[in-house]
Order: structure tokens, then sequence, then C-alpha cells
């Protein structure tokens, strides 16, 4: 994006050669990847075609098309797949036939090359933590239900709705601490230019899967990092989910520069669930059942399933004091 601004601004050349040189080839391998992973993706989507097995795209290969018209603008790591439960043996079995191989660690990843499938079988990772379903107010099905078709490729494809598009990207943002700004990036694009239904429609939506302060959490941190201001309508109603103390100092963490804290997660997607679900995150994702610790430390397989959770324990700790020797520096 950097590189593609300059460019059009006409001031790419008051950079050093070096400088330039590196914006430009930074942009030409994004390109020459993504283009890598479409081929691909479409590849996949043939076989999956014929079989009649649905996948919906998500993250980046689904915006590269809906909102970047360059393809060299969003950069790719991998191709992010949710499938429903009754489609997923078809999937990695089509996946399989095309020689991608299965990671022995994750078992939903699956590579060729450098090419990576990242396949989910709940919109909100709950495959891995369980209490993830907690978040939303329906169940998922209710969210691939009004799901919509698309072409990629001259493959069909399912993607988000708009609403659910931008909810799904910021609890994914949030669970990652917001580390990357992109992904921030990736939301404001998807709402710029919105009309006042659109609008609308989305604060319908967030009332309707219980988002409020997901949402609200999002558009406090596009206001202060891009001065993105949502209709006066929007901004009234996201004030009304008001964000105590703990969770602005957390986010102004990230305003600072800084990615959020490491166990912000904890706080920000339990807020406002309750005593009974906002225990069951915040324990399950601090103890996750042993097959996913087994994962965590997957270079000490022969551990018992008592040692796997005292190892657990100390990991714990060390990210807490890692985390207070940080804010000290």
């Amino acid at each position: 994006m950097l590189y593609k601004n300059l460019l059009k601004s006409g001031v790419l050349d008051t950079l050093g050669h070096n400088q330039r040189e590196t914006l430009r080839s930074l942009y030409h391998q994004t390109v020459l990847f993504n283009l890598k992973l479409i081929h691909e993706l479409k590849e996949a989507l043939q076989e999956l075609n014929q079989e009649k097995i649905q996948v919906v795209l998500m993250q980046g290969i689904a915006l590269l098309q809906q909102v970047y018209e360059d393809v060299g603008l969003r950069p790719l790591t991998d191709i992010d797949l949710w499938v429903l439960q009754k489609d997923y043996s078809g999937l990695i079995g089509i996946l399989s036939s095309q020689g991608y191989q299965r990671d022995p660690i994750y078992p939903n990843t699956f590579r060729k090359g450098s090419t990576t499938f990242d396949i989910h079988t709940h919109i909100l990772w709950a495959d891995r933590i369980r209490a993830h379903k907690l978040l939303l107010t329906k169940d998922q099905e209710y969210i691939y239900y009004d799901t919509r078709i698309i072409h990629f490729e001259g493959q069909e494809a399912r993607c988000l709705s708009r609403y659910d598009e931008v909810l799904y990207l910021s609890l994914h943002a949030l669970k990652h601490n917001v580390n990357r700004l992109i992904w921030l990036v990736d939301i404001k694009n998807l709402v710029s230019g919105w009309e006042k239904c659109d609008w609308e429609g989305l604060i319908v939506r967030v009332k309707e899967l219980g988002m409020e302060k997901i949402i609200s959490y999002i558009f406090f941190l596009l206001l202060h990092l891009f001065d993105f201001y949502p209709p006066k309508e929007v901004r009234q109603f996201l004030e009304r989910k008001r964000r105590h103390f703990l969770e602005k100092k957390v986010l102004t963490e990230r305003i600072k520069g800084d990615s959020l804290p490491i166990w912000a997660p904890l706080l920000l997607f339990s807020s406002g669930k309750g005593v009974q679900r906002r225990f069951s995150l915040i324990f399950e994702t601090l103890f996750p059942r042993p097959e996913i610790l087994r994962q965590v430390f997957a270079d000490s397989p022969e551990l018992k399933v008592w040692q796997l959770y005292w190892m657990r324990v100390l990991q714990l700790f060390a990210m807490v004091k890692m985390s207070l020797k940080g804010r000290r520096v």
C-alpha cells in the first residue's frame, strides 16, 4: 500500500534508491505470491464444485477480490477456508489428492510447497477452544446459511455476508492482539463508502449476535488510529456500550503503537458475557483440552496429562512475567 500510494502521488522518487527498490521488490513479491495462492485455490475449487462441496473463503483471500483492486495491495500468507463438519472429510480428501500434506502438529493445516490451507470447522475456532461458541448468541449454522455465493476465478465459492465479514474480522483481529495494522485496514476498507442503510443493517446484526462490545472496541481503534468516524447514529449506539477503565487502557496500548497485551483477548472477549460464560471462556483459553496442549508442547510428546497442565502453568507465569517486564521497559 505504501509503495502504490507513493507511486500514485508522485513522491516515490523522493526516497533513496535503496528504499525505492525495497518497496518495489516487496510489492512484486506480494503480487507473485498472491497469484500463486489464487491459482492453487482455483485448482481446489474446481474439484470441490464437481463434488458439490461448499467452502467459505475467509480473511485475506476473501477480501482480495472484493475490496482490493490491486492483487499486490493485500499480502497473504495462507488460504483460510470455513467448512461445515459434514463436508470436512470431502474437502481434505480433495486436498490430499492434489498433493497437500497434513501438518503433523496442526491437523487442520495442509501444505504443498509454499501454499498452506487452514481449514476451520467452526467460524470462531471452537474446533480448538470449544468455549468460543459462547462468543455468539446464535449457532454457527445461522451465520453459514447467510453466506453468499461469489465467483472466484471462474469457480464458485462462498463468502460471509458484509455484516458478518466485519464482525468476524473484528474478532480475528482481537484474537491476535491486533498486532497487524492490515487487519484494521481491512475493516476500514470494507465499511468505507457505506450508506446509512448499510450501517443500520450492521447495528441490527451486531445486536442479533451479541457483538456490541466487540464492535465498539474495533471502532474505538479505527477512530484513534485512522481518524475514521462512522455516522453519528452508529457512534451513539456504540457509546451506549461503555468501555470501562481497564478496557480503555488495554486498547490504548495498541493506539500507542504496541500490540494489545497478551492477555487482552481474555478480557475483551469475555466482557459483558455474564459470570458463567466469562469463566468458561477464560478457563478453557488458559487450560485447553490435552490434545490442544500437545500441539502447544509439540517438542515433548511423551508428557502425561498432568505434566502438560503443569507445563501450561509455568508457561502462563512466564508470559505474565514477560508482559510485566515489557510494560516497565
